[in-house]
């Protein structure tokens, strides 16, 4: 889909529809990025959603999380189809006073993956302070309380990776380990192997890596794999993806840290349904985390998690 406004501006955005019973109630999925892995399984679960509810349920998302102008104008294309129901992953903290607008024209908003406060009925994400601890307390084992290790971050103001972020620190040191990088590589795959390759000349001796997200965990498997590096250090990365499964397949990864993005999509859509029909739903909605490494792979419940056959 294509949209031209704000001199001319054109968005290339990706977006999704499925029409269940045009009569039943209108919901609005608005993802923060947009791919096929993390925001395409929340897309999966919120169309499920609706097909088990009978509702007609639209998934749109910019393809970049620091578009906000095209995660605006999607809200605002939801509302005009008459929808009085919203499924939000927020990528800037603005989104509050348009939050508050909606509430006043009757639409309900729960918000997925990240919480910027506000006129929000629910929260549905990842307990990322305790996913990052995870993280951390798996690279103490694995380096047996002892080494230097970098964090690669992803972008000084999302607040989902920072919590990540800062209990792998936390966890990290508390266990033995020395931080001794501590640098932000940017929002995309390209970015972060470009700015990983700078930091990481600047200090190379490191035992263990840890990548909070997507982009940031392929951009630096991509890059040792290419210094020949992928065995000697310990890299554990954030969320899932084919080329991610693979890495650890490959033992070009540890591990990663997992999310339910499925369950965001599906409860939040059941959230909202709930909440229209006068239903109390709960302030806070934890989707859980687990970590995959090569040991539990194989395992029922993973493959599971990771939609394997």
């Amino acid at each position: 889909m294509k949209l031209t406004s704000h001199g001319q501006l054109l968005l290339i955005l990706s977006f999704y529809v499925i029409s269940i019973n045009l009569q039943a109630e209108c919901i609005g999925v608005i993802t923060a990025g947009g791919g096929k892995n993390f925001w395409g399984e929340v897309k999966n679960g919120g169309l499920q959603a609706g097909k088990d509810l009978g509702l007609t349920v639209y998934v749109s998302g910019a393809n970049d999380e620091v578009d906000t102008l095209s995660q605006r104008l999607l809200i605002e294309n939801i509302i005009a189809k008459g929808c009085k129901g919203l499924v939000l992953a927020p990528n800037t903290d603005e989104r509050q006073d348009l939050i508050v607008q909606l509430k006043k024209k009757g639409v309900l908003t729960v918000f997925i993956d990240r919480d910027i406060g506000g006129d929000r009925l629910s929260v549905l994400k990842t307990d990322n302070l305790a996913a990052g601890r995870l993280a951390g307390r798996e690279m103490v084992k694995v380096l047996n309380g002892q080494g230097k290790v970098a964090v690669f971050r992803y972008r000084q103001s999302v607040s989902t990776t920072n919590f990540r972020e800062q209990g792998f620190i936390e966890e990290a040191i508390k266990g033995g380990l020395e931080i001794v990088i501590d640098e932000y590589i940017g929002t995309t795959i390209r970015e972060a192997r470009e700015n990983f390759i700078v930091a990481f000349r600047l200090q190379n001796n490191v035992d263990g890596i840890f990548t909070p997200n997507e982009s940031t965990t392929m951009g630096v498997i991509a890059t040792l794999k290419m210094l020949n590096m992928s065995e000697q250090i310990k890299h554990i990365g954030f969320d899932s993806s084919k080329f991610i499964i693979n890495a650890l397949q490959r033992k070009q990864l540890y591990g990663f840290v997992i999310q339910n993005p499925y369950q965001m999509g599906y409860q939040g859509v059941s959230s909202v349904y709930r909440a229209l029909q006068g239903q109390n739903i709960k302030a806070v909605i934890d989707t859980g985390s687990s970590f995959v490494n090569r040991e539990n792979i194989t395992t029922p419940e993973v493959k599971k998690l990771l939609n394997l056959p």
